[in-house]
């Protein structure tokens, strides 16, 4: 079993090779024999060789030619008739011609033939017959009209034998003749090879296209960089090459375009393309292409682009070959210029000096075929896909690189807006409409409706001269660390920290402020329980809330500015914290929130009615109920009305009745630290008045109203 398997490959591989290795014969003499050749489905063959040939004659048939004069040369095709090839001479690019080859086949099946474009227009005769034309031809040049367009026939051999006349005429192109040979094969083996060749061209054209767009595309959205559109623009210009050349797709997608203009699309990539290739890697490698060098590389083809619009087509040929010169020098000299780039280590430029030698060799292959000096093909658009894929490797690495460092700074930032959102809080922002801090600026303002909160250490000053500075730092911050969640939690933020103090916004409802300043005792409660386990001082804080108008916004000057909330609504809240200290109270608000401590079930008692500081109306300041355990809290309701009975009687000078008040509320509430106050104040108002009456000095005058009495006293 074995051996037969490998009997059969062996017979393959040999048919294989017999197949392909098949040698072609050549025309002699306008007579090529394939009659012992092996046609297939998979292969073609060119009609290359010699044929003959007569100067500014037509003939169309065997008949035609008995009294013909002889061919003027038998020339190997493919040439042009004025590349000194046609027996030696050099006919006029102008002019018209015929060429003769007659084919034996071995059968009379159908065969075909794939004609590409003659220069620069033909009518094809076989067996007398007229099988198709290309533009119009004619022996007087001015009816001629030129045009490329691939063709594929499909013939029947008389007598296995196919007898081809070829009129071809020329007026404008700079060449006339076979620029490329005929192609004979089956019928199925011509079709699959144009559709191939199609099918190819159309695809170079839409991805070199479809690169050329994207990279136009991404200069819209980024035009500092300018390399993108050059090489986009580029590409475009490629493409429509692409589309020119070969099996002409252009032709094929619409007839519009007139042959004029296609040819000089076909030769825009050595004008208009060094022009924006040039450019492109200016843009891409601008330390190392130098600026003159660069000009006189793009001056010509700015040239060349000028004169394409103003000279007619017979006139504009004439410059095609200083077009190619001048091209293929610039392409060497950006070579040279990408070399020392890859030499001085430049981003990328291994891969882009790998590709672009590539497009540079196939440039060349494209200006030597074209000359009919090497019988290849056209391979810039492979050499420039070529370049564009490693093109679009370094891109990817490129934009991977940019992605990686914008993931690294967008990390960076995000821990930069984390760190500044500690000193400018996010809160603030967002009072102001602004997206991120680097929207602010100085004088940025809003006015609206906000309660503060301050807090503060009593005592603070005697109690950090017991600690070095570094322990004065750990216990701010481990105070600091209890408070500033708490104020968080309850919506509120804190705007800044002075010294041993807080001040604190709740931008929400005023109700969030009493419910923090009620958990941050709480919390200092627990904290003096660790404090005691550490044999450590406990401390006491109080607390003044007030709810107003407010103006937020952004002061300093131009090197230095920082938020901040001004308004006479902060000045009397930070009044209200320092009566903490008189009154020995923990918690103390305004009058303004008494209707807020209703609605949210607080109790809150009024304890007096001051003059604060920088006021010119006096205020009502209530004690914040809550904050005592539900046990102690009973005895302060019980007595509330008798209390703050007492101290309007208190303040209309009726010490007596008052007096009497505040005694009762002392004797049912021993821990009543204020009903104490205003027994020692009405004691010494009293005093006072006695010794007014006695005629006292008035310098013995005691202000009562500003001593402070011990808790529990």
């Amino acid at each position: 079993m074995n051996k037969r398997w490998l009997s059969s490959l062996c017979v393959a591989i040999f048919c294989a090779s017999s197949l392909f290795s098949q040698a072609i014969p050549k025309a002699k003499n306008d007579s090529i024999d394939l009659s012992s050749y092996q046609f297939s489905d998979l292969k073609t063959v060119e009609l290359s060789g010699e044929w003959a040939f007569w100067w500014n004659k037509k003939f169309t048939n065997a008949a035609e030619l008995e009294a013909a004069p002889t061919p003027d040369s038998y020339p190997p095709i493919p040439s042009y008739w004025g590349s000194g090839s046609h027996g030696g001479k050099q006919f006029p690019a102008q002019g018209s011609a015929t060429y003769r080859l007659t084919i034996h086949l071995p059968d009379s099946q159908v065969y075909g033939l794939y004609v590409p474009q003659m220069v620069s227009s033909y009518d094809l005769y076989i067996n007398g017959a007229l099988v198709g034309s290309n533009g119009l031809t004619d022996i007087n040049p001015v009816k001629v009209h030129g045009e490329f367009k691939p063709n594929v026939y499909f013939v029947t051999p008389q007598n296995n034998t196919l007898d081809i006349f070829l009129f071809i005429a020329n007026r404008d192109y700079r060449h006339g003749g076979q620029w490329k040979p005929i192609l004979l094969g089956t019928a199925q083996a011509v079709q699959n090879y144009y559709n191939r060749s199609l099918m190819i061209e159309l695809f170079l054209f839409g991805s070199i296209l479809v690169i050329g767009l994207y990279n136009i595309a991404l200069f819209l959205f980024r035009p500092k960089d300018k390399s993108p559109l050059f090489f986009g623009l580029f590409c475009i210009i490629v493409a429509l090459r692409v589309i020119t050349t070969g099996t002409i797709a252009l032709s094929h997608l619409t007839s519009i375009v007139p042959w004029e203009i296609q040819i000089k699309l076909e030769l825009s990539v050595f004008y208009l393309g060094a022009l924006f290739f040039g450019l492109f890697f200016k843009e891409l490698f601008p330390a190392d292409i130098p600026t003159i060098g660069l000009g006189i590389m793009l001056a010509p083809a700015v040239l060349f682009t000028l004169l394409s619009l103003a000279l007619p087509l017979k006139l504009f040929n004439l410059l095609v070959t200083p077009m190619e010169i001048t091209a293929i020098a610039g392409l060497l000299f950006v070579l040279v210029c990408i070399t020392i780039a890859w030499i001085r280590k430049r981003e990328n430029a291994a891969l882009i000096l790998i590709g672009f030698l590539l497009f540079t060799i196939t440039a060349i292959n494209d200006v030597l075929y074209s000359k009919n000096i090497i019988a290849t093909a056209y391979m810039l658009p492979l050499g420039l896909f070529s370049f564009i894929f490693l093109q679009a490797i370094a891109l990817a690495r490129i934009f991977s690189n940019s992605f990686t460092r914008v993931e690294q700074l967008s990390d960076e930032l995000s821990t930069v807006n984390k760190s500044m959102s500690r000193f400018v809080p996010n809160e603030f922002l967002t009072f102001l409409n602004k997206k991120s801090i680097n929207d602010i600026k100085l004088g940025d303002q809003v006015l609206r409706s906000i309660t503060i909160l301050f807090a503060d250490i009593r005592s603070f000053t005697t109690l950090s001269e017991t600690m070095s500075p570094q322990d004065n730092f750990n216990f701010i911050n481990s105070y600091f660390n209890r408070i500033g969640p708490i104020i968080r939690n309850h919506h509120g933020f804190i705007d800044k920290y002075i010294g041993d103090g807080i001040m604190a916004l709740f931008p929400e409802m005023p109700q969030d402020a009493v419910q923090a300043s009620l958990a941050i005792q709480e919390q200092l409660n627990e904290y003096n329980k660790e404090r005691l386990s550490y044999g450590l001082q406990p401390i006491s804080i109080g607390i003044g809330i007030h709810t107003g108008l407010v103006m937020l916004g952004i002061i300093g000057e131009q090197q230095r500015i920082e938020s901040t909330v001004i308004s006479d609504t902060v000045n009397l809240a930070s009044r209200i914290e320092n009566l903490t200290r008189t009154y020995n109270v923990p918690i103390l608000l305004s009058g303004n929130m008494q209707s807020y401590l209703q609605e949210a079930g607080f109790h809150g008692r009024l304890i007096d009615t001051v003059l604060v500081k920088g006021k010119s109306q006096p205020c009502d300041i209530y004690e914040l109920l809550d904050v005592y355990s539900p046990r102690e809290r009973i005895y302060f309701l019980e007595t509330q009305g008798i209390f703050e009975q007492g101290v309007r009687l208190y303040h209309e000078k009726d010490y007596e009745k008052a007096l009497k008040l505040f005694k009762l509320c002392y004797a049912k509430n021993p821990q009543d630290n204020l009903s104490a106050l205003y027994i020692y104040r009405i004691r010494n108002a009293q005093r006072l008045r006695t010794l007014q009456k006695d005629g006292a000095s008035a310098n013995s005058k005691i202000e009562a109203d500003s001593q402070p009495v011990p808790r529990n006293s």
